[in-house]
């Protein structure tokens, strides 16, 4: 068999600038994270509220590995469903003020998994241009028709639903959105779907852990409860552990348990990573300080960078600064690493075309001086390749 397609695929991608690559990191992460042998400066994890690390999760992993062992053995219908995922799920449940939850391996399989059973060939599917990319591989694969709307435009997305005859309608939507960091217009959304009989899935990402007041996501940021059929979310981000959620009615939650193949035909959780995600949620909601420091931090970093001309437009613990091409845009990355400074630089197809950035993330655990490190270093990459002030935006 030729596979010369590989090598020939592999350097065309090196010729536009995004060959990818692995970078090894050695210990955990933290404020502070050693990459390929060099310590710096992190501010590219998702770990908002520095929780991954935090003693008290730790603890709970190696207590719920020591009773019940590392994995589930099982998927949750034979004999993979343990007390510890009842417990994290009435948590969650909880947590999103919804009457029940259903967790999933993985907010990609969540997503797959609730677009796909919740779809079929009579269904349209509303899908804000702007989602991710486990959104738009759900959509793929729902055998339904699809369509994007203009980012956050709710009258677009109404005149879509107005337009659309399908007997079943599900509009979609990040909470937070994970390349821009700009928070979904949540009460139009919800207006619109209401008007024209939709479902509205939003997925909490970005959300969980990190909005206001009191981390539990956009819903209740907005005080919508009771109104979006479904809520997803992650533990892998502000949570710190690994799996995903969806909050729901008690209705929708049975159906998904019948219907939903990437949670029937999956090994369940690992027990051990439910009980730590348990010990997260509990710090969640003990430890408010966790969340108001991510909040001062966040502010902290717009602050040092309007006081050098650059204004950072979104309202979340992501903060995009865009940059344009690709070759550019790594070219700043390394040149902020060289710095003691670690940014990952985004490109397509994760984001559109010309819109290379580099994606910024603020936690818990940063120190004011590593913000103002990071924000003064930043000035000075940027001033290098000729970026000026009104290039940091919302891409």
């Amino acid at each position: 068999m030729d596979l010369s397609f590989l090598t020939e695929e592999l350097e065309a991608l090196k010729g536009k600038g995004r060959y990818r690559s692995l970078r090894r990191v050695s210990g955990p992460q933290d404020a502070e994270i050693v990459i390929e042998g060099a310590r710096r400066l992190n501010f590219s994890s998702n770990n908002y509220l520095g929780l991954a690390n935090h003693p008290a999760v730790v603890a709970a992993l190696e207590e719920h590995a020591r009773r019940y062992g590392v994995g589930s053995g099982a998927s949750r219908l034979i004999c993979g469903h343990m007390d510890v995922h009842a417990e994290l799920e009435d948590a969650v449940a909880k947590l999103k003020g919804t009457e029940a939850a259903l967790t999933f391996s993985a907010g990609y399989m969540a997503n797959l998994g609730i677009l796909s059973t919740l779809a079929g060939p009579d269904a349209t599917i509303f899908s804000d241009e702007l989602n991710h990319a486990s959104i738009v591989d759900g959509c793929r694969l729902a055998r339904a028709r699809v369509e994007v709307y203009r980012h956050g435009d709710v009258s677009h997305l109404e005149d879509l639903l107005r337009q659309s005859s399908a007997a079943r309608k599900i509009v979609v939507t990040d909470g937070v959105f994970s390349m821009d960091g700009d928070i979904a217009p949540l009460p139009g959304l919800v207006e619109a779907k209401d008007r024209h009989g939709a479902i509205l899935v939003v997925d909490d990402a970005h959300a969980t852990g990190v909005l206001p007041p009191h981390g539990r996501g956009t819903v209740d940021y907005f005080d919508l409860h009771g109104r979006v059929e479904i809520q997803m979310g992650t533990f892998s981000k502000a949570l710190g552990t690994y799996g995903a959620y969806i909050g729901a009615s008690r209705a929708m939650v049975d159906y998904f348990i019948n219907k939903c193949r990437p949670f029937i035909f999956n090994t369940g959780l690992p027990p051990a990573l439910a009980g730590a995600t348990l010990a997260a949620l509990g710090l969640l909601a003990k430890e408010p300080a966790l969340l108001s420091s991510l909040w001062r931090n966040q502010a902290a970093f717009r602050e040092d960078m309007a006081k050098r001309g650059r204004k950072a437009s979104s309202p979340t613990a992501i903060v995009p600064i865009l940059v344009g091409g690709d070759r550019e845009t790594m070219e700043v990355s390394k040149a902020l690493f060289d710095r003691g400074v670690f940014v990952h630089g985004i490109r397509p197809p994760t984001v559109p075309e010309g819109t290379g950035r580099l994606r910024l993330t603020l936690m818990a655990t940063h120190t004011r001086e590593m913000i103002g490190t990071a924000a003064a270093r930043i000035d000075e990459a940027l001033k290098e390749q000729g970026i000026g002030p009104d290039r940091i935006a919302q891409a």
